[in-house]
């Protein structure tokens, strides 16, 4: 209890609660809030001018590691400490709080998560002193790095992607695992790293031919009520500008923890009767009508961020999808058929008979849901 209400007034005030600062800053031992260090401040500054510009986090810890810049643990960056610090709210000047989970028995279970801590009275963040990136700074970087990780924009950063048709999309029908090219050949990772998986091989050239027939007839042929054709264009729209949608789900997530937050708020009234007298009532109604107030804004500004829109119609015309399809490479092909396929299963064989593709392989065709519709044969022969 007196920890907690030490670390409730520190908050009040707007001064550090303890732990080491985020890199690049310092805590003024007078003050108690945070100021620039002099050595490391500038390294900090650099560190968000190249996220900023939309550089790579591996190429962010390769250029201190190779200037001989260390960690704030001394050690050598990578890109998740970079990552790490650039999520950090207090590197923007911002009271952080490590969110937690309240348990069945009434304690806490804080989780690996840090975000900008709101005052109760007012719900605004609190400012803790000097930041290396200023607020709408840190929201740009954020987004940036939303949009980054996001499952569907391409290809992630840092990572080298394969050269063959159905690299992160061809699984081993025994285990599930990812297969990758071999030789000639697809085959189970898992097998091949000795996990335990007796492992499936198909030749490269007969299940890319194969799912390539099945992709090029299928779109053209979709009906326009066809939910897979919706999920395209879903897929289509969130890949051409994953910023927009970035922000976006930035502001449904918001409005989730403002709703629960509500939720938690109206249970504390009204079934754990911790608000009693006529005081803590006007100050639940004070609380409960920001809390509303606020997620209406939420609303509203979700309202006012338009949805870009894309013409499909390339993707339903059998000659320009084919056109398209031939005047591409293999990671434009790739990307291609993310859109309207989430993954293709490949079974054994029967030694030597010739590879049939419906019953060596099960297309998994997208939905809304991840569930997958799914295409081929039936029957697994070993």
């Amino acid at each position: 209890m007196r920890v907690g209400n030490a670390k409730r007034y520190l908050r009040q005030r707007g001064q550090w609660i303890g732990g080491q600062p985020p890199y690049g800053l310092l805590v003024d031992p007078e003050a108690k809030k945070l100021v620039h260090d002099p050595e490391t401040a500038v390294y900090a500054r650099l560190i968000a001018d190249e996220a900023l510009s939309g550089k790579a986090l591996v190429h962010i810890a390769r250029l201190l590691n190779e200037h001989g810049v260390e960690s704030a643990r001394g050690g050598e960056w990578n890109s998740s400490s970079v990552m790490q610090l650039l999520r950090s709210p207090a590197f923007a000047g911002l009271m952080p709080q490590t969110e937690y989970e309240e348990q069945p028995d009434g304690t806490r279970k804080y989780m690996n998560r840090v975000s900008a801590y709101r005052d109760p009275e007012t719900l605004e963040t609190v400012s803790i002193g000097e930041g290396i990136i200023t607020v709408g700074e840190r929201e740009l970087i954020l987004r940036q790095l939303e949009a980054r990780t996001f499952p569907l924009a391409g290809k992630r950063h840092g990572h080298k992607q394969g050269k063959s048709l159905l690299t992160g999309i061809a699984r081993c029908g025994l285990c599930g695992a990812r297969m990758s090219k071999a030789g000639t050949s697809y085959q189970c990772s898992s097998h091949r790293m000795g996990r335990g998986c007796s492992g499936v091989s198909a030749r490269v050239e007969s299940i890319d031919d194969y799912v390539t027939r099945a992709f090029l007839s299928r779109l053209p042929s979709l009906e326009p009520q066809d939910p897979l054709l919706a999920v395209i264009t879903d897929r289509w729209v969130r890949r051409e500008d994953p910023e927009v949608f970035a922000k976006r789900d930035a502001i449904e997530a918001e409005i989730a923890d403002e709703v629960a937050r509500l939720a938690d708020l109206e249970e504390a009234r009204y079934v754990r009767g911790e608000f009693t007298g006529a005081d803590a009532i006007d100050r639940y109604n004070r609380l409960a009508g920001r809390l509303r107030a606020r997620i209406e804004g939420l609303r509203a500004d979700l309202m006012r961020t338009p949805i870009p829109s894309v013409d499909i119609a390339p993707l339903l015309d059998a000659d320009l999808l084919r056109e398209a399809w031939d005047a591409d490479d293999a990671a434009g092909r790739r990307d291609r058929l993310g859109l309207a396929i989430d993954r293709v299963e490949v079974r054994r064989g029967r030694v030597g008979v010739r590879f049939d593709g419906d019953e060596r392989c099960r297309i998994v065709w997208a939905t809304r849901d991840g569930a997958g519709e799914e295409s081929g044969g039936d029957e697994v022969t070993e």
